[in-house]
């Protein structure tokens, strides 16, 4: 769920309940009003072409240049008061005023767009087409009651168009070559008004009838995204609460076992320590079970930026090799480091000596007696890389794509098919890395070790 809050984030929305078409309203119609401003140049350059190089001497340039001012005009005082209004939060604090403003462009679309079907030959010119794109725009765009009321103006303008220069009301603008000469009959203005008629109420119909089918999936989707940012705060409470409460009796029932082996309470047998010990080493992994869920308890509540500050690589890594230095080489291994100063990053840095301590231990767990262990840092580009080297046994292809899954365990050779661990470690590295914008990997084959490694933006 964590992830599906991240997308809702990029996209700049949240489950507030609103629907996405009023979250996005003013982006939408800011987008339109630059849009109408390169349909304004592309009419004053269409007919400028169409006179000096297609060679329809009889195109008014001067008034195309004239209503693509007014287009300019009104579209400039749109754009105005538009822009204030482009997030989300802001176009459904709103909406109402932008959904004004939505009617009133739309209808000076469909003024300008008459105005220009008539300057390019009016009833015959071959752009009465564009009807029908500004009535599919506004089916998707708006309501079926504010649609169907578009669909309706669309078609008045025809029709007065259509019928005005039948009855010699309106002037023909007559292109000679491109429209012909000869005035409109009745039969051809009949046919256009049926044709158009049918396309424009056809196309209006199916257009509104696809958009509330899409609105109401919409409405669904919202209300699913709203129950699960319910079950993700509910997990993320369960976290905290499981976290706070079991780390007290763990830590309380660890010492005890500890004054006992220690022999505070009186000496123990052999038998007596073999149990304690096995107490011990279970309590120890339920410690680092603990330390897996808070750290995942952090990166879910998804407030990671308020906390990251500069950090140098290259200290924290020496400190957590002088740390586990000793239980290295307590299994007979070398732990070394390698890391030039000078290695800083952005970021949590609880976090990302977590993601290091579960590469580091990992390594000590899975190589055998003997072996060494080296982790580096290096720079490389805009890129700080953190490198946990081993000579262990490797680890095949074929099960390296589920290493950074969570709850994935792969088995050492000597466990059989017993592994060890809750799989969370390699997941919850991943997940720090994602948080701070880098990104995690490993190199490997049997035999021969494995290098995992950790890149994060240099700061």
């Amino acid at each position: 769920m964590g992830r599906d809050r991240s997308t809702a984030v990029v996209l700049g929305l949240e489950p507030t309940g609103e629907p996405l078409t009023h979250q996005l309203l003013g982006a939408r119609l800011y987008l339109h009003t630059l849009v109408r401003v390169g349909i304004a140049v592309v009419l004053v350059g269409g007919a400028l072409v169409g006179r000096d190089v297609v060679g329809i001497g009889d195109l008014d340039v001067r008034a195309f240049t004239i209503l693509a001012g007014l287009i300019l005009a009104y579209d400039g005082v749109a754009w105005l008061l538009i822009r204030r209004f482009r997030s989300p939060g802001e176009a459904v604090l709103h909406y109402r005023l932008l959904q004004h403003l939505m009617h009133v462009t739309i209808a000076l679309d469909f003024l300008a767009l008459s105005a220009a079907v008539w300057l390019m030959g009016g009833a015959r010119s071959p752009f009465l087409a564009f009807y029908l794109l500004h009535v599919i725009l506004a089916s998707v765009l708006l309501s079926p009651r504010e649609a169907a009321f578009s669909t309706i103006l669309a078609y008045g303008l025809l029709a007065g168009l259509v019928i005005g220069e039948w009855a010699g009301v309106i002037p023909v603008r007559q292109l000679g070559g491109i429209t012909g000469s000869a005035p409109i009959d009745g039969r051809y203005a009949g046919m256009l008004l049926v044709v158009y008629g049918l396309l424009l109420g056809s196309a209006s119909y199916m257009l509104v009838t696809l958009s509330r089918a899409l609105r109401l999936g919409e409405a669904q989707m919202q209300g699913t995204l709203a129950a699960l940012e319910k079950v993700s705060a509910l997990r993320r409470d369960f976290l905290h609460i499981a976290v706070h409460n079991m780390g007290s009796p763990v830590g309380a029932v660890t010492m005890f076992l500890q004054n006992l082996r220690g022999g505070l309470a009186g000496p123990l047998n052999e038998k007596q320590e073999g149990w304690v010990d096995r107490a011990l080493s279970r309590l120890d992994g339920l410690s680092s079970f603990l330390t897996d869920l808070r750290v995942l308890a952090t990166l879910e509540a998804g407030r990671l930026e308020a906390e990251m500050s500069p950090v140098d690589v290259s200290p924290l890594l020496a400190e957590l090799v002088d740390e586990y230095g000793d239980i290295a080489a307590g299994r007979g291994q070398t732990l070394e480091l390698e890391a030039p100063s000078g290695l800083t990053v952005r970021g949590n840095e609880r976090l990302l000596r977590e993601a290091v301590v579960n590469y580091i231990t990992n390594a000590i767990k899975y190589t055998q007696e003997g072996g060494s262990i080296r982790v580096s840092g290096e720079r490389e580009g805009d890129v700080v890389r953190v490198t946990v080297a081993d000579d262990g046994p490797g680890i095949a292809r074929e099960d390296q794509p589920r290493l950074f899954a969570e709850f994935q365990r792969l088995a050492r050779p000597e466990d059989g098919d017993a592994p060890r661990g809750t799989g969370l470690g390699l997941s919850i590295v991943r997940s720090v890395a994602e948080a701070h914008g880098g990104t995690v990997g490993v190199e490997s084959r049997p035999g021969e070790g494995s290098r995992f490694y950790l890149d994060l933006p240099a700061a």
